[in-house]
């Protein structure tokens, strides 16, 4: 039950049906399956400023609307303060039966300068891999430094792939992606994804795959080369640092946080900061969420919306948490690098 205008939100699912996408999302969310010969669902949008509130005082109206209606008893002063009353970040499933373009984004300088017509932020994101089959990887950054020109020749050629670092993955792997990072999602890999809230992504090569009425998708090649970074590395990886009641940190950014906790049964603690709503994903098991005036129970795949001036709230169930947040000033990052891992054990 929901009472009163601060309460979890609950929000209805989005899909985004994609040439790449699979058939786990429907089973993973318990939802009907996809329709036969339908093209598959790619993406599921958990959180987004044009979701629809499906509970309490707010049903029917989008959360942007509510964030409008709220402000910063919704959104919490680091977000007001950095984006007004919009909608911060976006989270969502991807669901990746075969390998995704490699692509990147710009950051919120080029997109205010070059993309203000579309309104989006720039997009940085991170993914926290919640299925892969053996062998799985993504392609992040290059393996050493490139100029723009050879960037060019290797999308043209085919070799760009061959360019890049390929970063096995295994479920509970986390991998930042600041804006500018050149990066692909890999075949046959399950995920959860919290970004800035932003559709802005400029292909660079898509291995010539063509559409269902036969057109390979368009490349923004002179767009993306404006945004890349060129520099060499692999700083893919994030390890977990523990957190104050049993949480642990498994990105810490300038844009967003994005914690998790393991739920054994017992109670688990969490409260939201008044610098920052939080979104609250259930990548497994079932939970009740209980706050001061009513409570919600949560089953796989479940997101909620948690108001910046919700305060306290309890977790009880079995399975695994996140939890994403607008970065507030003195946030404290996961560590980054080559062996920077947080496989579950």
């Amino acid at each position: 039950m929901a009472g009163g205008d601060i309460y979890p939100l609950r929000l209805d699912i989005r899909y985004s049906r994609r040439l790449w996408g699979g058939d786990r999302l429907p089973e993973f969310l318990a939802l009907p399956a996809t329709e036969p010969g339908a093209e598959p669902v790619g993406e599921g949008w958990l959180v987004y400023a044009e979701n629809e509130v499906l509970n309490g005082r707010f049903a029917g109206r989008s959360l942007q609307a509510v964030a409008a209606a709220l402000g910063v008893r919704l959104l919490g002063t680091a977000s007001v303060a950095r984006y007004g009353d919009k909608v911060p970040l976006l989270a969502k499933f991807i669901d990746a039966a075969d390998r995704l373009s490699v692509q990147v984004h710009p950051d919120d300088a080029y997109a205010l300068t070059h993309e203000a017509a579309t309104g989006h932020l720039g997009k940085s994101e991170a993914w926290y891999v919640l299925e892969a089959a053996p062998g799985a990887h993504v392609l992040w950054g290059f393996r050493e430094d490139v100029d723009a020109e050879r960037l060019r020749a290797a999308v043209l050629d085919g070799s760009l792939p061959a360019l890049m670092n390929r970063v096995p993955v295994a479920p509970g792997t986390v991998i930042y992606n600041p804006a500018g990072t050149v990066h692909a999602i890999g075949e046959g890999i399950l995920l959860f994804e919290i970004q800035q809230s932003s559709d802005l992504t400029y292909r660079l090569f898509d291995y010539q795959r063509r559409d269902r009425a036969g057109r390979q998708r368009a490349l923004q090649l002179d767009r993306a080369l404006q945004v890349a970074s060129l520099a060499g590395g692999d700083r893919a990886r994030c390890a977990p640092s523990p957190l104050a009641e049993g949480w642990r940190r498994l990105v810490g950014c300038e844009h967003f946080v994005m914690d998790a906790i393991d739920l054994d049964g017992g109670e688990r603690a969490g409260r939201t900061d008044p610098s920052s709503l939080q979104i609250l994903v259930l990548t497994r098991g079932e939970a009740a969420l209980r706050w001061a005036s009513g409570e919600e129970r949560l089953k796989r795949g479940a997101a909620v919306v948690l108001p910046a001036s919700l305060g306290r709230y309890r977790l009880e169930g079995e399975g695994e948490a996140l939890r994403c947040a607008v970065a507030p000033p003195d946030a404290q990052p996961a560590p980054r690098g080559p062996g920077a891992s947080a496989e579950r054990r």
